[in-house]
């Protein structure tokens, strides 16, 4: 039995990893996982902050100009509504766009990442 004050000497296998940062390694060529991580953020990012920023302007011509948003189009049918319809619209849009984009472009990716990873009880 080893005494609580002796220092814990590790395993072999925790003293250096193979995935450490070296300050003098060449730089790696991109993989998967970081090409996963480009497509999401260079396509993705843009069109929800675009989206959201539909939704604050929407909600910032409610509270500041009423009038504005008050003036009717057509019959009942004012600006408030037909942007609040446009908004629901966009949305739906941009959802059905992000399907097909993460089916054909991010699923692919995914999956080569995963085939790559081993299961946990296999590295011993």
């Amino acid at each position: 039995m080893t005494s609580p004050f002796e220092p814990f000497q590790r395993p072999p296998s925790y003293v250096r990893s193979p995935y450490a940062h070296t300050p003098n390694a060449e730089p790696d060529v991109p993989t998967d996982v970081e090409r996963l991580r480009k497509e999401r953020r260079s396509r993705v990012f843009p069109v929800v902050t675009a989206v959201v920023g539909f939704y604050l302007l929407n909600a910032l011509l409610a509270n500041v100009a009423g009038e504005l948003m008050a003036a009717r189009l057509v019959g009942h049918l004012n600006i408030g509504l037909a942007l609040a319809l446009l908004q629901c619209a966009t949305t739906l849009l941009v959802c059905r766009w992000y399907a097909r984009y993460a089916r054909t472009t991010l699923d692919p990716l995914a999956e080569r990442v995963r085939a790559g990873l081993e299961p946990r009880g296999s590295r011993r």
